[in-house]
């Protein structure tokens, strides 16, 4: 994989075998020392005449690169004001963000342009495709896959949530500034990569449990980008330049994978639930935030334990089946409003359209994981050992244990129980609990990290 690569399929435009068409909204990928060129010509094609454009950056990403681009835009005429919010503590991509942006928003801007990675990118996006107007990139590190996605991830009501957007017009990146990012943003991204593993055996699952779309072709895609990336983690973790490049053009390989489908499900699972639970939990008691990726590698090594230890188990499916008709919808809802306190309206209102819970649609699931346990077995047969998840992730300094993170043995315990309720998708999550097993995922973890 290199720049080429990532351009062209960026700039594809095709029927898939799957019989969608795949393509996205990205018309320019530069990552270059002499990004800021072809951003002043994107500028002047927007606006031919008197050219003003938002820059959006937080205190480290404007002294990483955002203040160098305000002085070039200026030396070539170009207005450029500026938001720069918070970095200490980290910014939360919540309601009060988003008006900070668009209140910053003048009407005769003709680009937004993000200079960070995650939160800022999630924020810009939104509003850009909120307000019509189109949003650039500018990445100061390689720690997440958002910069391609069509999605923003944002905190509204207190809970975590994907809301639709668009792609950007252009993605820029000097590789000097990615290498120079702290080494936690570095395996952050790795982490980020990793989490694609157990995504995609999520994403086939649903496939095989509620007939989900399924694109091979972008599975397979993903998978590949992930394998190509992680054998340059050793290098990665020396901030050799093209090692760490080789993870951003990763990250965006996921990101386009996301837009030829029209959601996140080839880059995001089970993981990425947890790590969204986790998340939150710290919001609510005021925890500093950890980076998203830094979560998502860690979420990846239970994922992968869960998987592996499908292949011996032997399902006791009457069990399951008489478990699924005690289902107490009160009691759950009382269970939920504890959990996830002033977040549960949102998780109660799914439940009423998904139905997880409902015993009928329970037991038209493990009708069939019965029929399709072999093809099940062989899917975690593709997940990788937790044992090589670890590896790959110590390598770069990433967190391989709950506590590295600050997240207790208990808020594990309650991610595993709980943070399936948050999507309405399946994974492995759903399966040990459509299974009647949350106790034995818990159990499982938990003796892995007691034992590692």
């Amino acid at each position: 994989m290199n720049h080429e690569d990532v351009l062209a399929r960026a700039k594809a435009d095709f029927i898939c075998s799957c019989g969608r068409r795949h393509s996205t909204d990205i018309n320019r990928i530069i990552i270059s020392a002499g990004f800021i060129g072809p951003l002043i010509d994107l500028v002047r094609e927007l606006a031919p005449g008197q050219a003003k454009v938002l820059l959006i950056a937080d205190q480290n990403t404007w002294q990483a690169a955002g203040a160098s681009i305000q002085e070039r835009l200026s030396q070539s005429g170009i207005a450029s004001p500026s938001i720069i919010l918070p970095a200490d503590p980290p910014l939360v991509p919540d309601e009060k963000a988003v008006f900070a942006v668009v209140n910053a928003l003048e009407s005769d801007v003709c680009l937004l342009v993000a200079v960070g990675s995650g939160t800022l990118n999630d924020l810009t996006r939104f509003v850009s495709h909120r307000v019509n107007k189109p949003y650039a990139i500018v990445a100061t590190a390689p720690s997440m896959d958002g910069y391609a996605s069509t999605v923003a991830a944002l905190i509204i009501n207190n809970m975590k949530q994907t809301v639709s957007a668009w792609g950007a017009a252009a993605i820029l990146a000097d590789p000097a500034v990615l290498a120079a990012c702290p080494q936690v943003m570095i395996a952050a991204g790795l982490g980020d990569i990793i989490g694609k593993y157990s995504a995609i055996c999520d994403w086939r699952l649903g496939g095989l449990i509620e007939s989900e779309y399924i694109c091979n072709t972008v599975a397979e895609l993903v998978l590949d980008t992930v394998e190509q990336c992680r054998r340059q983690a050793p290098q990665a973790a020396l901030r050799d330049e093209s090692a760490v490049t080789g993870i951003f053009e990763a990250l965006i390989m996921t990101g386009i994978a996301m837009s030829y489908v029209g959601n996140s499900r080839p880059a995001s699972g089970s993981e990425h639930h947890l790590s969204h639970f986790w998340e939150m939990a710290f919001q609510r008691v005021g925890i500093t935030p950890v980076l998203h990726g830094s979560k998502v590698g860690l979420a990846t090594i239970m994922t992968c334990a869960l998987y592996r230890n499908l292949l011996d188990l032997k399902p006791d499916f009457v069990r399951a089946r008489e478990l699924s008709g005690t289902f107490d919808q009160a009691a759950w809802e009382a269970n939920m409003k504890e959990v996830y306190v002033d977040g549960a309206d949102v998780i109660i209102q799914l439940e009423q359209t998904a139905r997880k819970h409902d015993p009928q649609n329970v037991c038209r699931n493990l009708a069939r994981i019965e029929s399709n346990w072999d093809m099940i077995c062989e899917l975690a047969r593709q997940a990788p050992e937790p044992s090589v998840i670890q590896d790959i992730l110590s390598t770069v300094g990433g967190a391989i244990r709950p506590s590295e993170l600050g997240i207790s043995r208990e808020l594990v315990a309650a991610s595993l129980r709980h943070a399936m309720e948050m999507r309405d998708r399946y994974t492995v999550l759903r399966l040990y609990t459509d299974l009647g097993l949350g106790d034995l995922a818990v159990s499982l973890v938990e003796n892995l990290f007691d034992n590692s």
